[in-house]
């Protein structure tokens, strides 16, 4: 790995490179795993929660709500920050996750237009008639009898392409008993979740903003509907970036908003950055009343991801609790110090980096039906789909544009894969992100 890399850039900022020299010493046997935290997650998050303590300090936010499971490292690290800095910000843990807070947000639905605007209908990797009935909590036989409803007899565990899935859907948009088999189930997690949310103070008469990784601010969305007036104030949300234009009062982006994400996100990987944020729990499928008041219930974690998530706190903890790094400190310079790095380990990832780092199991599906390596190796026919040209062309005849495996981090995949040279893979990758991030900015515009 490219150690001397990375403390080049990390030597624009003493603090950060005395603290990740001092938090790599710490650990024995450190191994390439381990100096990846030290030397690019830790800096990387501290800095942003950094940032967050300073914002929500200027526009007097008294509370923090580090969302479950991406803030749980981001909260160790504020509170560590609030108790070295003498800041009085009330930083708090609110266990949710896209599943709950959609299956809740549906009993407020009533038209198949409001179930779309819900998310019900939206694409995802694993869009089999299954998965896209039990990302809404759908039993088998509840399955069934929609499946009954609309004609459908195939398999259920089928992947369908964007049309044949586009389809499956308008079955179901005419579905009166798709609609109100959902709006039914959702009331109790409506009910939970709300009387979970007045348990924890967000409908107190307190400024609050909410803190995640990013990238749509669909759970600040989703939130916001559910709780409806009862919030007593606007709620505000901090993310590393965002990929859509949204208000930059309500959704306050740090390192990338909509308006430039096209400079710096072509070189960047919101799957591997998750991977940084994990947590040691699983997520978050309901609530349940106890003797203690509500209460989550949790989905069963993957181990390896619980192993991971384990040892890059302790090793992010201790980076946090070495530091010093004022507060007026140039934030400017500090962003582009963490841009810097991000690109170094993201898009030129060397090989064994790859290998450990794109070893994450992960899911970009709400259910979390399956993981699979954020990074693997590929075959060469399989990758050249990447190729500009020829992703091009596959994308006209409507064909896959991605290798057969390792899809979540690109340059990962491609790192660990026998493709020469790899300098062409990568600037095709990061050409067809940029030319595609440019045409949303025009259509925000629009």
């Amino acid at each position: 790995m490219k150690i001397k890399k990375y403390r080049k850039i990390l030597s624009k900022s003493e603090q950060l490179l005395k603290t990740a020299d001092k938090t790599c010493g710490l650990f024995e046997d450190t191994d390439v795993f381990s100096s990846v935290t030290a030397y690019v997650t830790a800096p990387v998050l501290y800095c942003y929660v950094r940032q967050i303590l300073k914002t929500a300090n200027e526009k007097n936010i008294k509370r923090i709500y580090f969302l479950a499971r991406d803030g749980y490292i981001m909260k160790k690290i504020a509170e560590i920050i609030c108790e070295n800095q003498n800041m009085d910000i009330d930083c708090r843990y609110l266990y949710c996750s896209r599943y709950v807070l959609k299956n809740a947000l549906y009993y407020l639905c009533d038209t198949a237009e409001d179930f779309e605007r819900a998310g019900f209908f939206g694409r995802c990797a694993g869009q089999s008639p299954a998965n896209t009935l039990c990302r809404a909590g759908l039993s088998e036989e509840e399955r069934q009898s929609i499946y009954n409803n609309i004609g459908f007899h195939g398999d259920e565990n089928r992947v369908m392409d964007n049309g044949e899935f586009a389809l499956f859907c308008d079955a179901l948009k005419k579905s009166e008993l798709l609609l109100s088999t959902l709006k039914n189930n959702s009331k109790t997690a409506y009910d939970n979740i709300t009387a979970y949310f007045d348990e924890q103070g967000l409908f107190d008469d307190v400024p609050f903003a909410l803190a995640d990784t990013g990238w749509l601010g669909s759970i600040q969305s989703a939130l916001a509907d559910i709780c409806g007036d009862k919030v007593k104030n606007k709620i505000r949300g901090f993310y590393f970036g965002l990929f859509r234009g949204l208000d930059e009062d309500r959704f306050i982006p740090y390192l990338f908003s909509a308006e430039n994400a096209h400079k710096t996100v072509p070189q960047f990987c919101n799957n591997l950055f998750e991977c940084f944020c994990a947590a040691p729990h699983g997520m978050t499928v309901a609530y349940t009343k106890t003797d203690n008041g509500y209460e989550p219930v949790f989905k069963e974690q993957n181990i390896a991801m619980k192993k991971l998530a384990e040892k890059q706190i302790e090793i992010i903890t201790a980076f946090a609790e070495n530091a010093d790094v004022d507060m007026n400190e140039n934030d400017d310079s500090l962003k582009k110090i963490i841009r810097e790095l991000l690109i170094a380990l993201m898009y030129k990832p060397q090989k064994d980096e790859a290998e450990i780092i794109g070893a994450f199991p992960f899911c970009d599906d709400a259910t979390e039906l399956y993981v699979t390596p954020l990074a693997e190796k590929c075959d060469k026919k399989s990758l050249k789909r990447l190729l500009f040209p020829i992703r091009m062309l596959n994308k006209i005849k409507g064909k896959n544009i991605y290798p057969d495996k390792g899809v979540y981090w690109l340059y990962g995949t491609i790192a660990l894969s026998d493709v020469r040279p790899k300098v062409f893979y990568r600037l095709s990758v990061r050409l067809w992100e940029k030319l595609r991030l440019v045409k949303e900015k025009r259509n925000i515009c629009h």
